[in-house]
């Protein structure tokens, strides 16, 4: 299988390599063929640049992405970009998970500052974010990753919105409508943004949205064969919750609603602002799949409710030798309760703040870059019959330095983080706690982390980038002191005091072409791990859950992505006029009028995209798969834009996988077609965009791998959206 990456990898950069432009004759009335691709600015690293100038992998998905391709949770919005899964626990929790990695090493933020919730605690607990409301979601990966914390070893995931406003608007009153309706659970969905200047330096911003659905509607069975295979007569004959639900998977509806609002007073040299904002959502578990035969289940729901305050502020040249100073502050209140059969099982709570200053200093010679500090607090509890975890402290200082250099066509890149993390427990009690003696009720470490990079331009529209990494990250307070029985996960949790600091070696390269007949990027990377924690099932069983226990291995994970658009369409045009210009350029007319002889763009580009991502992960030791690890995935999709009409037609192959660990099942491959088509058009002052999307379009069935849920929730089955959105 290593032979078969490389061999792809290698064959998808020399094709980008030897496509080279087609020489344009100077007589020819035939246009250029040439693209460029969109140069975004990324604002999750430590120096913004645009996608395609960062040295690290970058997914970004902007504005007008996000209306369309927003789904219920975080994780289900990134499903579909290169390296990106999703862990799909149901349908009101789903987290990324980045080139196989997942929960406390892929860092979810909002605005470069923490969550502040328990998503990356339990598959069962969603991101607290609304991707209706974000404005961009960055997915980062490489050297600038380390400047946000241990729990970024995998990645981060950078949402943005504009609660709190840091630059004066063009006019005095501005926003965004947005709504949608979806047929496979009937979603509706809407979203309202509005931003007001009443007088000089003052903007104030207001936002609310809702996302409702029904259960989810799939294909066949909620229930995978090979559980079906082991029901009674009687059993197979139910339909209800708990039972073989068919058409249907119970249970599985949202409810989610967020509203916010912020303020900022903006001048030349920068801004100061602050926001409050509250996130509900109600969701419902499906059904354990692996209950005891003629056990009678009850219906688990989770009620999640948080509140934020942020201050933000940013200011140019506020000394000599600063470029610029940011200072971000966040206080969260979060609580979730988790109700089985209409009793409150178990409630989650936790506060904290996250407080982030960075400056950035002036260039010294060649030299860019910036450093700071974070400091963090977070108090975790869990309360209730069902709390595997007594209530504990984490308190975080970190210190950080990024800086480039830029040698003619070669950037470089490096970054260092030094950290020093505090984990503390109330409780020594064995029978509540993983602890064996009153030592270990506090833990101390220093992770440290340092990341390398450079990008190499290689001649016209190409470039070659690479890093090394190498990352350290303390074990949380799950990890170390968890004990007890979750049931909305169905498993009973064990931590390990022992642990220590979980470390990462690892090399990251691509290609990438920026421009030209053939654009895209190729990467690939590998990653080796020493005390790396798992999350491992093991094959004993405590109030009837099977025990899963955080144990430390050595593992290496190693894969790569593949993005690359051929344009079919000449991307540059020239007029009758432009030719004859072009044709006699050393004419005394040409000399004198000065006419134009540059092509225009050509408003039209029609497509072909194609996508693959694959990782594999496992044990060093033994050459054992690690469990839940994404398999092979690869699209195609034909896509065609104007300046009002966009179309994509897709088809996308998710293969079987049969690298299973113990006590995991493997996971059939599936095959969707999708299509979507949207119009944008201008009314009075207004623009608006009207889309449809249809997912699923052959109903087939089909299971997410990295899903602990799989054989008791399919992924959805066809289904057609349609919305609006109306900017001013």
């Amino acid at each position: 299988m290593k032979q078969l990456i490389l061999s792809t990898l290698a064959l998808a950069i020399s094709a980008g390599a030897s496509a080279q432009e087609a020489p344009e004759s100077a007589a020819s009335p035939a246009p250029g063929r040439s693209s460029e691709t969109e140069r975004v600015v990324v604002t999750a690293g430590a120096i913004e640049h645009s996608e395609t100038d960062t040295i690290e992998p970058v997914a970004i998905l902007n504005q007008e992405n996000l209306k369309r391709d927003a789904a219920a949770t975080l994780g289900d919005t990134l499903r579909d970009q290169p390296g990106v899964a999703a862990s799909g626990f149901t349908a009101g929790a789903s987290r990324p998970v980045i080139r196989g990695l997942a929960d406390n090493r892929v860092r979810v933020l909002n605005n470069g500052t923490e969550v502040f919730d328990v998503s990356n605690l339990s598959p069962d607990h969603a991101p607290s974010v609304s991707p209706l409301l974000s404005s961009s979601i960055e997915v980062v990966r490489g050297p600038a990753t380390i400047l946000y914390g241990s729990g970024a070893i995998g990645g981060v995931v950078n949402v943005n919105d504009t609660r709190i406003p840091v630059e004066a608007p063009s006019s005095t009153l501005s926003g965004e409508i947005a709504g949608r309706f979806g047929s496979v659970d009937l979603e509706r969905s809407g979203a309202i943004s509005l931003q007001l200047a009443p007088a000089k330096h003052f903007v104030l911003h207001g936002d609310a949205s809702i996302f409702r659905t029904d259960d989810r509607g799939i294909p066949g069975f909620a229930l995978s064969d090979r559980i079906r295979d082991e029901l009674t007569p009687e059993e197979a004959a139910g339909r209800g919750f708990g039972e073989n639900p068919k058409g249907k998977a119970p249970n599985t509806y949202v409810r989610t609603k967020e509203f916010g609002v912020g303020g900022s007073y903006v001048w030349e040299k920068g801004y100061v602002g602050a926001s409050l904002s509250e996130f509900r959502s109600i969701y419902g578990i499906p059904a354990d799949p692996e209950a005891p035969p003629g056990e009678e289940q009850s219906p688990v729901h989770l009620d999640v409710t948080k509140r934020q305050a942020n201050l933000r502020s940013s200011i140019v040249d506020p000394v000599r030798g600063i470029h610029n100073a940011n200072l971000k502050l966040v206080y969260t209140d979060y609580e979730h309760q988790e109700i089985d059969g209409g009793e409150v099982a178990a409630t989650f709570k936790t506060n904290g703040i996250d407080s982030r200053l960075e400056i950035v200093h002036e260039p010294i010679g060649k030299l860019q870059g910036s450093f700071g500090g974070q400091a963090l607090f977070k108090k975790l509890s869990i309360l209730g019959p069902e709390a595997f975890l007594q209530p504990t402290e984490t308190l975080q200082l970190a210190a950080f330095l990024f800086e480039e250099v830029k040698l003619n066509a070669v950037r470089f890149q490096a970054g260092v983080r030094v950290e020093h993390d505090t984990v503390e427990i109330d409780s020594d009690d064995p029978e509540l706690t993983s602890l064996t003696s009153s030592g270990q009720k506090s833990r101390d470490f220093l992770p440290i982390s340092a990341a390398g990079g450079m990008i190499y331009e290689l001649g016209k529209d190409y470039t070659f980038a690479a890093n090394l990494t190498f990352s350290q990250r303390a074990p949380t307070a799950e990890e170390l002191f968890a004990r007890g029985p979750h049931e909305a996960t169905f498993q009973f949790i064990v931590g390990s005091p022992g642990l220590e600091v979980e470390t990462s070696r690892g090399i990251d390269v691509s290609l990438r072409k920026t421009a030209g007949v053939i654009t895209g990027s190729v990467s690939g990377f590998y990653n080796q791990f020493s005390d790396f924690i798992a999350f491992t099932p093991t094959a004993e069983f405590e109030d009837g859950l099977r025990v899963f226990d955080y144990t430390a291995k050595n593992a290496e994970f190693f894969g790569g992505e593949a993005q690359v658009q051929f344009h079919l369409l000449p991307l540059t045009l020239r007029s009758e006029a432009d030719s004859a210009v072009v044709a006699d350029a050393k004419s005394v007319r040409s000399r004198i009028t000065g006419e134009a002889t540059e092509p225009s763009k050509n408003p039209n580009d029609l497509f072909l995209d194609l996508r693959a991502d694959y990782v594999q992960a496992e044990e060093t030791a033994t050459g054992e798969p690690l469990p839940r690890i994404t398999p092979f995935r690869y699209s195609a999709s034909l896509n065609y834009r104007s300046e009002k009409w966009e179309a994509r037609i897709e088809g996308q192959r998710v293969s079987r996988q049969n690298r299973t660990a113990d006590f995991e099942t493997s996971t059939p491959g599936y095959t969707f077609l999708n299509a979507s088509a949207g119009y944008n058009f201008r009314a009075g002052p207004g623009f608006v965009n009207v889309y449809v999307r249809g997912t699923n379009l052959l109903n087939e069935e089909a299971r997410e791998h990295l899903s602990f849920l799989k054989d008791a929730l399919p992924l959805a089955g066809r289904s057609v959206l349609i919305g609006a959105r109306i900017t001013f």
